[in-house]
């Protein structure tokens, strides 16, 4: 009976353990990151902590975005973080920004939603298990500057290495959804091989290292 009765509660931790984990705010991890990529923390833009309870998720794939939105070069990228954070919050009602990084036009990186919290979708597909970067501006109408596509592969690489994700898996919004999304200029860098051909390199030179 004693031996039931064990196995009983081993099993039923192991469901609890896999299953999705409830937090609450302040329980947010901090990332060390390398020399070449310039990021911008959640503390040194205003980040403000998150209220709600969420989910997590364990990462598998990077997913690339765009805003959808011209920006243009008098925009302060700061400000309209704040703004997409105010507005993710109150309008939509997600716990935050529905993206976890986000590139402004001079390829400078900010960190967004934290990145074991699943992002958020206006379409229907499921970002759980997506690591989410997002391009600010809308690349329908906008092209990608060597700046943006550096960070672009660069934060692809940082993360394919730091959560084991295979380079292959490293998409646009487009394949999980019907959307334009990232857009024809910066899908075509996709869509070419290009980025996911630069962050296999990346990583290459990161072993030989």
């Amino acid at each position: 009976m004693k031996k039931k009765f064990s196995l009983i509660v081993l099993l039923f931790v192991f469901t609890i353990s896999c299953s999705s984990v409830e937090v609450k705010k302040g329980d947010v991890q901090i990332y060390i990151y390398p020399n070449e990529l310039d990021v911008g923390t959640r503390s040194e833009w205003g980040w403000k902590e998150i209220e709600k309870e969420y989910s997590e998720h364990e990462i598998s794939k990077i997913t690339i975005h765009h805003g959808g939105v011209e920006f243009k070069e008098d925009k302060d990228p700061v400000q309209y973080l704040q703004n997409l954070q105010s507005w993710s919050r109150v309008e939509k009602n997600w716990v935050d920004i529905p993206y976890h990084y986000m590139i402004d036009l001079n390829g400078k990186i900010y960190e967004a939603r934290p990145l074991k919290i699943p992002g958020d979708t206006n379409t229907e597909y499921n970002p759980a298990g997506h690591a989410l970067i997002c391009v600010m501006g809308d690349y329908e109408i906008q092209k990608i500057s060597n700046a943006q596509l550096n960070s672009v592969v660069n934060l692809a690489a940082y993360l394919a290495n730091a959560f084991d994700i295979p380079p292959d898996s490293i998409k646009g919004h487009k394949d999980y959804a019907e959307t334009l999304c990232p857009g024809t200029d910066l899908y075509s860098y996709l869509l070419s091989g290009e980025i996911v051909s630069r962050v296999k390199t990346n990583l290459s030179e990161k072993v030989r290292k």
